[in-house]
């Protein structure tokens, strides 16, 4: 039996009764209309009498969907954080050599493919709020690398954990190889080899010769101080190239041109 609509609320439960007892709880209602402490009479859907203050009824207890706006606050905030954090730290800085996790950027160089990885090339705060989880995601990647190929390692620390975190809410049908490869050197970066290795692996395991995945290997293998699984995994980047008579028109190879073209030279290591 339900509730009824517009009747004065149960002393046990809150639901709204009438008659002599609550069809929700069963409480008895005689002294729903009246003060229990004071004897003074209730106005339909009293919560506390006027007279005394007493408790005559109980709040009922708010839906998921009450407090959404207070949820959604919440994470405009966080992504609004990660932004003023991004546009904070424009200021471009050198490069102090090449790092064995990462390899050069893409772009790094002037005049190099991509080079919207640099600091000059972050997006504005209007930009930068517009962008899906992927797209935001990849931004923090590049900024992470962006420093730690700078040598600031500190600040490098802060992107990548706000990296990993972003790459964490990517929804899975926007994950691909490109994405993984980029998770795997954050993963490599924080030190979890087995991370990293899980990255390539799950590329791998659908796409064997694809190039950043094998890349992403090789370096894991260079981290373990494992020289001849790293060889291997290049001898394969090799003959991919060679097989397809040159790297492979794919968009994120051409991303990537430059840690590709290292790795054929036998200096991504």
């Amino acid at each position: 039996m339900s509730a009824v609509a517009g009747a004065a609320p149960c002393p046990a439960c809150g639901a709204g009764a009438e008659g002599r007892f609550c069809a929700q709880c069963g409480a008895p209602l005689a002294s729903a209309s009246t003060c229990r402490a004071c004897g003074s009479s209730l106005a339909p859907g009293a919560l506390y009498c006027s007279d005394c203050g007493q408790a005559v009824a109980t709040r009922p207890a708010k839906g998921p969907s009450a407090r959404l706006p207070w949820i959604l606050s919440g994470v405009t905030l966080a992504a609004f954080s990660v932004i003023i954090a991004l546009l904070v730290q424009r200021q471009s800085r050198p490069r102090v050599g090449d790092m064995l996790p990462t390899g050069n950027l893409p772009g790094a160089d002037a005049g190099g493919a991509g080079s919207a990885s640099g600091a000059a090339g972050m997006p504005s705060l209007e930009e930068l709020a517009a962008m899906g989880p992927r797209a935001a995601a990849d931004r923090l990647f590049e900024r992470a690398m962006t420093e730690h190929e700078g040598g600031d390692i500190d600040r490098a620390q802060q992107f990548i954990s706000m990296g990993l975190q972003a790459y964490g809410a990517v929804p899975a049908e926007e994950m691909d190889a490109d994405g993984r490869f980029h998770i795997g050197l954050l993963q490599l970066l924080m030190g979890d080899a087995d991370a990293a290795a899980a990255s390539a692996a799950a590329t791998l395991s659908g796409e064997p010769d694809h190039l950043l995945a094998l890349i992403l290997a090789a370096r894991v293998a260079d981290f373990r101080q494992n020289a001849a699984a790293a060889a291997e995994y290049r001898r394969r980047v090799r003959a991919v190239v060679e097989a397809a008579g040159g790297v492979p028109d794919r968009p994120e190879y051409e991303s990537h041109r430059r840690i590709i073209d290292r790795e054929l030279e036998g200096s991504g290591s």
